[in-house]
Formats: C-alpha cells, structure tokens, sequence
C-alpha cells in the first residue's frame, strides 16, 4: 500500500506530533509499505535520521503562513501534491481538506480542540473538516471525549506509536535526581521546582534536572544550586530518564504523552497532572496522577515514591510493562485495519 502521511503546517518542530509522524511512518515501512511524509513548510531543513532515527524523506510544498491561508494552500498546493504521488491512503495530522481519490484518516491529537470550545466558528471549521474525512481516529479516551463535546466523531481510538528498544533501566540505589521534561508554558516548570523546594526542606536532598529550549531561562529566574538545566540529544535523554528517580509532569494539557511513556520505559515512576491521559499514567500502577497543579500535591505524591522502596519498585516494573503495550509496530497494524475497513 502507498501511504502519505500528513503534518498540516511544519514538520520540524521538536514535539510529540512530529515524533509520532516519523515514528508511524517507520513501522508502516516496517509492515511493507511505501510511506511518503508531506508537510506545508519547515522553517528549517533537517534529517529525520538524526532527529528521530528514522530514514524517511519528506517533502514541503510552501513556506509559512496564516493558518487560513495554511488550509486554503493544502486544498489547492497540498491536494496537488498528494495526487501526484498517487496514494492509496492519506494519514492527517492537523485535519485539512483535500481533493484526493485515497482513503483519508484525521488523527487527532487534542491541538486546539480547548481552543475551539470558545470559538463557535473554529468548533464549526473543524467540525465541518473532520467530517470530510473517511475515517477520524483520537490518540486516547481524553482527546476522544474532547472532541465528542465539539460534536466531532471518532471512529476509534488508536494510541500513539511508541518504540521502546533503546531505553535503558538502572535499580534504585544508581538514580539521582527528579526529572522535568518540557520547558513550554503548559509543561508548569515552576510547579516542579517548588514541590523539589519543598521535598528538600523536609530533608530529602535531591536535585531537579529540566531538560528543554528554556532550561537555562528557568535556572536563571529561580537561581537554585539543586536546579540543573540541560539541553540534551535524544540518547542522552534516554540516559537521564533511566537514572532519575521519578519524573515530575504537572502540565496542563497532554493528548498522550510521549514523555510518560519515555520515562516508564525505562522504569521511572512518574508523578503527573490529571491532564495525561489515564492509559498512559494509572494512578498507583506506574505513577501518581495529581489533580490540579499544586506543588505540595506534587511533593506529597514525590516524597512517597523516593521513601517506599517497595513502592518504587512495583512502579517502576509496572511501568516498563506498561509501555511494551504501545509498540509501534501494533500501533502501525491498527492504522492498517483502521484504512483497510473504511
């Protein structure tokens, strides 16, 4: 089968949308394929193997823009594009109308779908385009309710596609440090800081690493010596996560949540917000689900996980099974089935 898969504006970004594009792409190649991957514009070239370790080309038909005049170039520009690589399939990751003879599947992810529940002209665009589509799968239960309250259907719910081989896991006694992933405002790095400040006045001496674009920036304002910013590579994260002792995820949205499966891949409890959605953290199996983004929940929930061994232990073991559940390759079948049935 001949498949393209979609971003709707720019494929370079560093993110979970990106990640899960390249790392679909891969496993339909694997499943005996051909993928090709289309986007409107990158604002830089890059190479896919050495960002997400897959040899996929893409291409890029236009440069940035309006997001109106983003969707009106993928009706025109974009809809000529695909044609002229004659798919059998079109998987959308940022749901656009196009003219096109192959099977359509949106994904959607949970962007903008808060957004457009205080828009009604957004809710009926998206509304109006998904419906267009032969076929609209959600990531999780989460996005699903989300966009059941837009009046947008999904025809299933499919995870998102997750390799594991890679992941490293260290025993307790070799972890160090909380770990933070995610700089961006929704990610409420000062969350974490602040529970890490209250663990550490009730003596437990541990540091918080924060890994991301703005790690620096956070050093800076908040100025503690136990803060440790880094800006690392994909392996070197990898290492991070199987020598941290929990991770911290107070964020206020998540469609899923690669980072939750990262550090569950390699056996890290992780404390999050109730904003990830509950097939990637089950509250008391891999992790603590939090509600709301009050650091002291954060530090109670913390404090449990770097006090109770044999707590510590079931986590993490619970974790890296619980990851073994969204193989890539599965998750490829699943697209497969999804495009064969429609």
């Amino acid at each position: 089968m001949r498949i393209v898969i979609t971003r709707r504006e720019h494929l370079d970004a560093l993110d979970g949308i990106s990640r899960f594009v390249f790392t679909l792409g891969d496993g339909l190649r694997k499943l005996g394929n051909e993928v090709f991957v289309l986007t409107h514009h990158v604002g830089k070239d890059f190479s896919p193997a050495e960002r997400w370790g897959v040899d996929l080309e893409y291409r890029a038909f236009s440069v940035p823009k309006p997001p109106a005049k983003v969707l009106i170039d993928w009706f025109i520009e974009g809809s000529r594009a695909i044609n002229e690589l004659s798919p059998d399939a079109v998987i959308m990751n940022g749901v656009v109308w196009i003219r096109s003879g192959a099977k359509k599947v949106a994904v959607v992810h949970g962007n903008g779908l808060d957004e457009a529940k205080r828009s009604r002209a957004k809710a009926l665009a998206l509304r109006f385009l998904y419906s267009r589509q032969d076929a609209v799968g959600c990531i999780s239960q989460k996005v699903k309710r989300m966009a059941s309250e837009l009046g947008i259907k999904c025809h299933t719910v499919i995870p998102i596609p997750f390799k594991y081989e890679g992941f490293k896991w260290y025993p307790r006694e070799e972890r160090e440090f909380i770990l933070h992933v995610g700089t961006r405002g929704e990610k409420n790095v000062p969350v974490s800081v602040e529970a890490v400040r209250l663990l550490r006045e009730r003596g437990l001496k541990v540091n918080l690493v924060l890994v991301g674009y703005g790690a620096k920036h956070w050093k800076e304002k908040f100025n503690y010596e136990w803060v440790i910013p880094k800006s690392v590579s994909d392996e070197e994260l990898k290492e991070l996560y199987a020598r941290a002792i929990a991770l911290v995820l107070p964020s206020t949205f998540e469609g899923f949540s690669y980072v939750t499966l990262e550090a569950s891949a390699s056996g890290t409890p992780v404390v999050g917000s109730h904003c990830v959605p509950e097939e990637a953290l089950i509250d008391g199996y891999n992790g603590f689900r939090v509600d709301g983004i009050n650091p002291q929940e954060y530090a109670k929930r913390l404090e449990a996980v770097l006090t109770d061994p044999e707590l510590w232990e079931r986590m993490s073991n619970n974790g890296r099974e619980l990851a073994k559940r969204y193989d890539y390759i599965s998750v490829s079948k699943k697209y497969l089935e999804l495009i064969s049935n429609r």
